[in-house]
């Protein structure tokens, strides 16, 4: 079982995206920290944690804000 299985179902149950999709939105596109990212989607800050270095969204939103400043 996943350790934030919970988490997991309860996230993709309320938005209809992949638990994934629902994370990166906040804090990727929002540019929110994982504090703020946790309290938007009512779940923990340590799942929150758990899901960036998961799906590796830590690396993406530093690339972003790198390319963003580029411009």
């Amino acid at each position: 079982m996943h350790p934030y299985q919970d988490y997991l179902e309860k996230l993709e149950k309320e938005h209809r995206k992949s638990a994934e999709e629902v994370i990166r939105q906040v804090y990727i596109d929002r540019n929110e920290g994982p504090s703020v990212t946790a309290r938007e989607l009512g779940i923990s800050r340590q799942a929150v944690l758990y899901f960036i270095r998961e799906y590796d969204l830590r690396a993406e939103k530093h690339q972003r804000l790198a390319d963003h400043n580029k411009l």
